[in-house]
């Protein structure tokens, strides 16, 4: 287990490596989450299904660009894009499922681990839009969700991701989530929000308002 354990905080040192001194904050808590005591890390493949699609929604794989629809498989490298008034939700076989919102584009190349892979940190890159995610409470390896101005990593939670020109908003509907930006992390639990700009600065951590839950919650749909 130290060897899986370590293996996970490298890989999170990459990835906050390439995300820059903006992300620098993150470091120590999101190996803190990686390093828990009883920790689990999946043995095989993960797969995740297309469950859901509403309006236009693409996937560019490579060179190629084509509609996503419900019940297809996505890959390793894809890029998910929602157009105006589409959603997508994707789940996959270990228990995480992923809302995407309107005019959202995420990038899914650490979303799936190959199999055998126990020491890889799992997670997706949202370049702008917003998406929730929901990790069941008996999950506990880790998640890292990067963003332009800032890097998450949670264990089980219910939390969302906006990204706009730049700037990050993350809220917290249930559990908890370590945001890193600059040099600080704070931590958010349920009714929490922190808005991240675009050049790293973070503001104080809040008490979201039902006005801004709502509207985050209308852009996601049903299955949010």
């Amino acid at each position: 287990m130290p060897e899986l354990v370590s293996g996970m905080m490298h890989n999170v040192l990459l990835i906050l490596k390439r995300c820059g001194t903006r992300c620098a904050g993150a470091l120590a808590l999101s190996c803190a989450i990686l390093a828990t005591p009883g920790a689990s890390f999946a043995q095989s493949a993960d797969q995740c299904q297309v469950t859901r699609t509403s309006g236009r929604v693409l996937v560019e794989r490579g060179d190629d660009r084509d509609r996503l629809t419900a019940g297809e498989m996505v890959q390793s490298g894809d890029r998910i894009i929602t157009r105006r008034r589409a959603q997508v939700t994707i789940r996959c076989t270990d228990e995480v499922a992923i809302v995407v919102g309107a005019q959202t584009r995420i990038g899914l190349d650490r979303l799936l681990r190959p199999e055998g892979d126990a020491t890889s940190t799992s997670g997706i890159d949202v370049f702008r839009g917003i998406v929730g995610f929901l990790r069941p409470g008996g999950r506990r390896d880790g998640f890292v969700v990067r963003t332009p101005s800032a890097v998450a990593a949670v264990r089980s939670t219910e939390w969302t991701i906006e990204v706009d020109d730049n700037a990050t908003a993350a809220f917290v509907r249930d559990g908890v989530v370590l945001v890193g930006f600059a040099e600080n992390t704070v931590r958010l639990t349920p009714g929490d929000g922190v808005d991240v700009a675009a050049d790293g600065s973070g503001g104080p951590v809040k008490q979201w308002g039902q006005g801004r839950i709502d509207g985050q919650s209308e852009r996601l749909g049903p299955d949010w």
